[in-house]
C-alpha cells in the first residue's frame, strides 16, 4: 500500500548543497585577498598587528562559512589555514606569540564551526519534518488514514502515467457503504465514525501490497487502484473484501447485530493512448451504481454482478467466508 514518508532526504541533500555554494561564493574571495596580503606584504599594509588582525579576521570568517561541508574538508582547510600560518612564522613575518595565538583561532573557530554545522543541520531536519507533517496533514483522511482527495489526486496521477507509459493492466474499486445513512441516523455519528475505521482497516488488510493505493473519496466512500496486476485477481481481491466486511458486525439494537455490506464497482483495463484517469474513474463510478440497483451486498463487473453468498447468513459474530469466483465463472 502507497504510504507517506515522513522525511525527504533529498529536500535535505538540497537544502545543504545550496547553503554550500552561497558559504563558498562568499569564501573564495576572502581566502585570496589573505593570501594577498600575507604573501605579499609589499600589497597590503606592512605593519604586523594589520595583517594579524585580517589573518584572524579572514579565518573566523572562512571557518564560519564553510562549517556545513564534509568533516574532511574542513580538517583539509584548518591544514591549509595553518600551513600558511606557519609560512608565515618560519620566514619571521609573523611573531611567534601571534603564531600560537593564530593557532589556538583556528583551532577554536574549527570547533565552533563544528557546533554550528550540527545546529544547521538539526534545524534542517526539524524543518523538513514540520514540513513533512503538513503535508501529510493535507493528504490524509484525518478518520481512516487512507489518503484524501487531494492524496489521492497526487498517488494517482503519478501511478496512472506510469502504468500508461509501461502499459500496465489496471483496476480502479469504488467501495460504497449501504445504508450508511440509516447507521448515522440510528446509531449516531460517532458509531458512523467508527464502522467507517472498521473498513478502512479491513481494506488495508486485503490491498497490501506496496503499489496499492488506497484512499477515501469522502463520506462513506472508498477507491482502491491496483496496478500491474490480472483482472481475475482484482476480481478475486474484490470478492475477498466483500466477504471480508460481511463478517463485520453492527449493533442494530440492544441485542440485535446488522452484517455490514457494501457495493462494489469495477473497472479494468491497459490505458490506451486515448484514455484517461476521469474516463476510468466514471466507468468504475457507472459499475458501482449498477451494483446499487441491483440490490447491493455485491460486485459490478462488466456488466456482471457477482453476489456475495453470506448476506442472507445469520450474523453471529463469526466470520463469514464464501468463495465467490463460481458464482462470476456460471454468470
Amino acid at each position: 500500500m502507497v504510504d507517506n514518508k515522513n522525511f525527504n532526504e533529498k529536500q535535505l541533500k538540497d537544502k545543504i548543497k545550496s547553503y554550500n555554494r552561497q558559504r563558498i561564493g562568499i569564501a573564495i574571495p576572502i581566502v585570496i585577498i589573505t593570501a594577498i596580503l600575507l604573501l605579499f606584504p609589499s600589497l597590503g599594509n606592512e605593519a604586523l598587528p594589520t595583517r594579524f588582525a585580517v589573518l584572524c579576521s579572514a579565518l573566523l570568517i572562512l571557518s564560519s562559512l564553510l562549517f556545513v561541508l564534509p568533516g574532511r574538508n574542513a580538517v583539509l582547510l584548518f591544514f591549509m589555514a595553518t600551513a600558511i600560518v606557519t609560512v608565515q612564522f618560519v620566514y619571521k613575518q609573523i611573531h611567534p606569540q601571534s603564531f600560537v595565538i593564530l593557532i589556538l583561532i583556528n583551532s577554536c573557530t574549527l570547533l565552533i564551526s563544528g557546533k554550528i554545522a550540527h545546529n544547521f543541520i538539526q534545524a534542517a531536519i526539524n524543518e523538513i519534518e514540520t514540513l513533512s507533517h503538513l503535508e501529510i496533514e493535507a493528504t490524509t483522511d484525518s478518520l481512516t488514514q487512507l489518503l484524501n482527495r487531494n492524496g489521492l489526486e497526487q498517488a494517482l496521477s503519478t501511478a496512472w502515467a506510469f502504468c500508461k507509459r509501461k502499459k500496465k493492466n489496471v483496476g480502479f474499486l469504488l467501495i460504497d457503504v449501504d445504508y450508511f445513512k440509516s447507521y448515522n441516523d440510528t446509531l449516531g455519528h460517532l458509531k458512523g465514525d467508527d464502522i467507517l475505521k472498521q473498513i478502512a482497516h479491513s481494506i488495508k488488510i486485503c490491498f497490501k501490497r506496496e503499489t496499492d493505493i488506497i484512499g477515501r473519496i469522502g463520506g462513506d466512500e472508498f477507491l482502491i487502484f491496483l496496478q500491474d496486476i490480472d483482472n481475475d485477481h482484482i476480481v478475486e481481491m474484490a470478492q475477498n473484501l466483500l466477504s471480508s466486511l460481511s463478517s463485520l458486525k453492527v449493533k442494530a439494537c440492544p441485542g440485535s447485530y446488522k452484517c455490514l455490506s457494501v457495493s462494489i464497482g469495477i473497472e479494468t483495463g491497459i490505458p490506451q493512448t486515448g484514455d484517461s484517469l476521469k474516463k476510468f474513474y466514471n466507468r468504475a463510478d457507472m459499475a458501482l451504481y449498477h451494483a446499487k440497483k441491483s440490490g447491493r451486498n455485491c460486485v459490478s463487473y462488466n456488466n456482471v454482478i457477482i453476489r456475495n453468498h453470506t448476506e442472507q447468513a445469520p450474523c453471529n459474530g463469526m466470520a463469514a467466508t464464501s468463495n465467490l469466483k463460481e458464482n462470476f465463472a456460471r454468470r
